[in-house]
Parts: structure tokens; C-alpha cells; sequence
């Protein structure tokens, strides 16, 4: 095995998140009933004139940004023709000879990824086996896309799994796809060879379709290298061929022979007409969102660990409210203790999600950290004012009060407290030359015990240095 690599090439088809599809105004929408987003343009009924979405075209030319691509400014659509079940007008509508987005890169640990291309074109009809029958779903056609094809640049499953969390990190972050694997607005098609480690000259590509996650996208790779390794160890032929991921038995699945490329009969698509996006271009770099990378460095620069970083950038709606809050308290590392440790076990008692918080909650919150941060409450009192502030459209103060947990700030009544534990534990005091912040640790200790936490701990501090003195 050591004496032979893969290489790997990944084909990334992204649902782009516009309100309407790719050249109609039918809305898009994952969740709606089957067949009741349809329009006559995506069916290619007789006479219809397609009309490029503006915002498809925004979305991917922020995408070549991001990715350092030269973009073309003559927006122009290529027409793919053939016929099959899930595209009924029996072409496609996507840019073959003038891609929006060529030679762009992406680097992950160190290792630079070059992506050949990326390109708009619209999705086709979702297909799905009900009872043995095939069933079409048009709510799919039409919806735009981006595909992003990268160069056989990726050698082992991990390097594959890190460039497909990367890309999708981009897209969620730029608000250009939602990049749910699940649902199928982010797939991916990964075509793998297996030649000898020196060979100048690569193995056949098999092509695999159907992943369905990234761990999936691993297993797929890590059991086809080793398929393919077989044979050629047995001196058989590696055919080219499309296979399918099968998740249940964990191998992959033979489709279809690809011996011969199929000829589309690629035309410039007569409907559309050639137009410049120069202004367009410089409008939607304008309006780019944050980064990943960039994130990631002002995150590291605050401080935050390196496995919160990911679970943010893994979570755009977590890091969004990281963002809110910290914005408003720049103290990181408590945000993060209550973004992203305390939250989530509330959000999954309650049935909740991030996305479902609002400002006044977020508002609230930032108001109960900052008497955290003053001390005006302990973290105890904290937690159980942030959950009935959850249950609740109550604020912390009138929370406070209703819990009992207003702190006692009269220093004469303090006094009393500490006069009375100094006059017991005179060896204590005797200590206090020696070991100063234990003897002070014991007396707030005994304090906080008898006022339940509710003695102010910077008054209390105060006091008992005067009386120590």
C-alpha cells in the first residue's frame, strides 16, 4: 500500500440560497409539498424567454473572490444538451466555455488546492423511488447552482473531508449557500485514481456520487483506494465507471461504464444575451461578508482555543451570536463559556436552535454577563437567571429580586460578619503576615457561606483588609 497514492479530484454542486431560481421567478424552497414550485421557463415550455437571477450572479461572483479566481465580466450561458428523466426540456442551461470563476486556490495545513473552475447553472428535478416507482420532484429544477471543480490536487480522505469543510465554511459565511449535505443543497462527486508513488502517468478515474456527509465522503475514498488496489495488485483492469456510495453495507456501488465521454452538444445558449458584469463585480466585492480566515485570526489574537474557533466557524449561527455579545462585552473567553458550553444543553432541554434566539434574549443575556463581570452576581446566580431569562421575557434585574439574590452592600452589616469570625479564629489572623490571600480566602469563604453568595464580594474584600490591617 505504501508504494502507491491516490489522487483526487472533488466536483462541488452548491444550491445557492436566492428567494427565486436560476432563470425564472419561481421561489426556492426545500420544505415545501412536491410539485408546486414550478414555473414554464425551468420546464422549457414552448416560447419562454429565461432571465438570469442578479443574486445568483452577485453570490458567484463573491465565491471567485473568495477564492482568487479570475472573473470574467462577460456573463454569458452555455446550453448542455441531453435528455433524461429529470430534465424534461431536455437541456441544461450553465456555462461551459465562460465560466464565471478559473483558477482560484485554497490552502488547508499547508496544502494548496487549485480549483480549475466554478460556474452557474441551474439544478434539475429532484429524483426519489416511491413504492418501486420513480418519482420526479420539479421543486428542485431550475434552482440555481454553483459548481466548483477542483484539480486532482487532494491525496488522502482527510486532505478531502478539510477541503470540503473549507469550501462549505465560505459559503455559509458569505451567505451564498446554506451548504446542508442533508438536504442536498451542498453535494459532492469525488473522482479517485490509483497509480504507482513515481508514476508520471495517473490510474483510471472512477468516479463516486451519492456522499451523503463528510465522514461519509472519507470512507467512500479510503474503501475505493483500497478496491482499486486490489485489482491492480491482481493485475486486473481499473474500468472507468461511476459508483455510488452505499451506506449501509459501507462500499461503493457500480452505476454505470463511463468508457466514452458523452458530446453534449454545447451551444451558446440563443435566449440569453451576452452581458457586462464589470459594474457588477466591483458592487458585489463591496458587499462581501467576513472571511473564515479572517475570523479565524481574530479569534486566535483574542485568545480563543483552537477547538472553539472550529465549532464556530462550523456554526455560523453560533458565531453570529459570539459576535453580538462579545461585541458589546470584548471579554472572549467568558462569552465563549456561555455561547458555547452553558447555551447549547439549554437550547437541547428546551427544543431549541441559535437561530431561534432573539435580540431581546441576546440583549438580556449581555445585560446578566455584565453584572457577572461587575460581581453584582455570582456564577451560580448567573446560571439560574440565564434559564428563567430563557423561559421567561424577564431581565435580570427583576430576576434578582424575585430569586433573592440582591447583594448585601452595607459594610457596617459586613463588619459585624467578619468581627465575628475574627474574634473565633484568632490563628487564622495570626497567619494572615505569612499567608495573606489565605487567610482572606477563609473569612470570604465563611462569609459567602452565611449570606448565601449574596454578600457584595468587592465590598466584603474592602472591609476585611481594614479590619486584617
Amino acid at each position: 500500500m505504501n508504494n502507491f497514492k491516490a489522487t483526487i479530484g472533488i466536483e462541488i454542486h452548491t444550491e445557492l440560497n436566492t428567494k427565486s431560481k436560476m432563470f425564472s421567478s419561481a421561489p426556492v424552497s426545500s420544505y415545501d409539498e412536491v410539485n408546486v414550485n414550478i414555473n414554464e421557463v425551468d420546464l422549457g415550455l414552448p416560447g419562454v424567454l429565461p432571465s438570469p437571477n442578479k443574486m445568483a450572479v452577485i453570490k458567484g461572483i463573491q465565491l471567485a473572490t473568495a477564492l482568487g479566481m479570475k472573473i470574467d465580466t462577460q456573463l454569458c450561458f452555455d446550453r448542455k444538451n441531453y435528455y433524461y428523466q429529470d430534465l424534461s426540456k431536455g437541456f441544461q442551461i450553465t456555462q461551459q466555455y465562460h465560466p464565471i470563476g478559473k483558477d482560484g486556490k485554497i490552502t488547508i495545513d499547508g496544502k494548496t488546492i487549485n480549483i480549475e473552475r466554478i460556474h452557474l447553472e441551474e439544478d434539475t428535478a429532484k429524483q426519489q423511488t416511491v413504492d418501486g416507482e420513480l418519482c420526479l420532484d420539479y421543486n428542485r429544477c431550475g434552482v440555481p447552482l454553483i459548481e466548483i471543480v477542483s484539480k486532482p490536487d487532494i491525496e488522502t480522505p482527510q486532505q478531502a473531508v478539510a477541503y470540503l469543510i473549507a469550501i462549505k465554511r465560505i459559503l455559509v459565511f458569505l451567505n451564498i449557500s446554506d451548504g446542508r449535505m442533508e438536504d442536498g443543497s451542498f453535494r459532492a462527486d469525488v473522482n479517485i485514481s490509483v497509480a504507482p508513488i513515481g508514476s508520471t502517468t495517473l490510474g483510471t478515474k472512477v468516479e463516486i456520487k451519492n456522499i451523503n456527509s463528510f465522514a461519509n465522503v472519507a470512507k467512500a475514498i479510503d474503501y475505493e483506494f483500497n478496491r482499486q488496489l486490489r485489482q491492480i495488485l491482481k493485475g486486473e483492469l481499473i474500468e472507468q465507471e461511476t459508483r455510488r456510495w452505499d451506506e449501509a453495507k459501507l462500499q461503493t456501488v457500480f452505476m454505470r461504464l463511463k468508457s466514452d465521454a458523452v458530446d453534449y452538444h454545447y451551444f451558446r445558449e440563443p435566449n440569453i444575451v451576452e452581458m457586462n458584469i464589470e459594474n457588477l463585480v466591483t458592487t458585489a466585492q463591496n458587499e462581501m461578508g467576513e472571511l473564515p480566515d479572517s475570523v479565524r485570526k481574530q479569534l486566535v489574537e483574542s485568545g480563543v482555543a483552537n477547538n472553539i474557533i472550529n465549532q464556530l466557524l462550523d456554526d455560523y449561527s453560533a458565531y453570529k451570536i459570539f459576535k453580538y455579545i462579545n461585541n458589546k462585552l470584548t471579554n472572549p473567553g467568558l462569552v465563549v463559556t456561555w455561547i458555547i458550553v452553558e447555551l447549547p444543553s439549554l437550547l437541547k432541554m428546551n427544543n431549541g436552535s441559535y437561530d431561534q434566539l432573539s435580540n431581546d434574549f441576546l440583549d438580556r443575556a449581555i445585560t446578566m454577563l455584565q453584572l457577572l463581570i461587575n460581581q453584582e452576581i455570582n456564577g451560580k446566580q448567573a446560571k439560574t437567571i440565564f434559564e428563567k431569562m430563557y423561559l421567561s421575557k424577564k431581565d435580570a434585574s427583576t430576576l434578582i429580586k424575585e430569586l433573592g439574590f440582591e447583594q448585601i452592600k452595607d459594610t457596617s452589616l459586613i463588619e459585624n460578619y467578619f468581627k465575628k469570625y475574627i474574634e473565633s479564629n484568632k490563628e487564622m489572623v495570626d497567619q494572615y503576615k505569612e499567608r495573606p490571600e489565605r487567610v482572606e480566602k477563609f473569612f470570604i469563604g465563611l462569609l459567602m457561606r452565611d449570606t448565601k453568595g449574596q454578600a457584595n464580594p468587592n465590598v466584603a474584600i474592602e472591609v476585611l483588609k481594614k479590619l486584617l490591617h
